[in-house]
């Protein structure tokens, strides 16, 4: 396959180019009907993406001329295992709950379906997952016909009316006698190619839509090893089977949870202990007394309540990360005469409280602090 480059502009740390193709098939951009567009390359270069032109985002500039170019088409495989697998479960939950298909996007991850409903649940989705599995092994043949404009309003079992945004011929997707849909992504040529279908998650958005997130293919394949791999590592860990899990992990969470409730209290009176030695130990300047400590251990939580902000300034912290508390200074001003040192200062707060991220020692801090009394 051989296309021409006939130019080429730098957008940020990729290149936008426009191409001709000479002979091969065209490569499918990003996000129509939903779909992940092509990857692969041209020349040397490497194709990050296709956008809506068809122009081809590369790694690299290439000069005007001519190139051999390849499409990953295991990636097109995969991206027609997924893309038929939501024509799949759009019609079957129309079919069995009269739920219409309101949003589909496929992702390098997964793939979503938005259906107008709150009442899917767990029952619909074991339903769902059990169906679907079982159409695949049905092994469907899938077909795509072509109609004219005029013939494809014609069709009266299509699944969902054809957008007037959609000129020319109209390819209508046929998956034996279960589905009619039209579409122009890649699908599989048999329902058993797409071999494996999981739900992964679903989840109530836009207070009237509930998500389905699903993987097909290889992707779920790949999906059922890794937590295998991750439940067999946890039972291993918890001396468990599969079966005892979830109460070995709920055990361990309460029992975290109890010695952290218990060790929130012992630092709850440590920093009552510390808090005294460092009022005894604040530095006096003038009638300010100034609190320095160079921690930022889980005893500074409870810092306010044992330390007067009416009586001290307390300056706190250590690897870039401080907290300065005083009514003595504004300090939005501290922040302010950090910047005119040239130092680059994250953080926020008001004139009484700001936490700083900065490159510095808490030292450098304390001057200023000093400085602005």
């Amino acid at each position: 396959m051989r296309l021409k480059i006939t130019g080429s502009i730098k957008q940020k740390n990729r290149f936008l180019t426009d191409i001709e193709y000479i002979e091969g098939m065209e490569f499918y951009p990003e996000g129509k009907g939903g779909q992940l567009g092509d990857l692969g390359s041209v020349g040397e270069a490497q194709v990050l993406e296709v956008n809506r032109e068809g122009k081809l985002f590369l790694d690299k500039e290439m000069t005007a001329g001519e190139y051999p170019y390849e499409i990953s088409l295991v990636r097109r495989d995969e991206i027609a295992k997924n893309h038929t697998a939501q024509h799949l479960v759009s019609a079957y939950l129309k079919e069995k709950y009269d739920l219409d298909t309101v949003g589909f996007r496929m992702g390098e991850e997964y793939s979503t379906v938005d259906f107008p409903s709150l009442e899917i649940d767990e029952l619909k989705i074991k339903d769902l997952e059990e169906a679907m599995n079982r159409i695949i092994t049905e092994n469907l043949d899938v077909e795509i016909l072509t109609y004219t404009r005029k013939q494809a309003d014609q069709i009266e079992c299509l699944r969902k009316t054809i957008s007037d945004k959609v000129i020319g011929d109209i390819k209508v997707v046929k998956i034996g006698d279960f589905d009619l849909n039209a579409c122009g992504g890649f699908h599989v040529k048999q329902t058993k190619e797409i071999g494996l279908f999981k739900v992964v998650n679903y989840e109530k958005v836009k207070k009237t839509l509930t998500r389905i997130y699903y993987k097909a293919g290889n992707r779920c394949y790949e999906d059922y090893y890794k937590k295998h791999k991750i439940i067999k590592k946890a039972t291993t860990q918890l001396s468990s089977t599969v079966e005892e899990l979830n109460d070995k992990i709920d055990c361990l969470l309460d029992d975290s949870k109890t010695k952290t409730k218990e060790l929130s209290g012992l630092y709850h009176n440590y920093s009552e202990l510390l808090c005294e030695k460092l009022k005894v130990n604040a530095e006096i300047i003038g009638e300010n007394k100034i609190i320095i400590y160079k921690k930022n251990d889980a005893a500074t939580k409870f810092f306010p309540k044992f330390i007067e902000d009416e009586k001290y300034s307390l300056i706190y912290g250590e690897n870039g990360n401080f907290t300065v508390v005083s009514k003595a200074i504004n300090c939005g001003e501290l922040k302010s005469n950090l910047e005119k040192l040239g130092y680059i200062v994250k953080g926020g707060g008001n004139s009484t409280r700001i936490n700083l991220r900065i490159d510095a020692n808490i030292e450098i801090i304390v001057d200023i602090f000093v400085k602005l009394l």
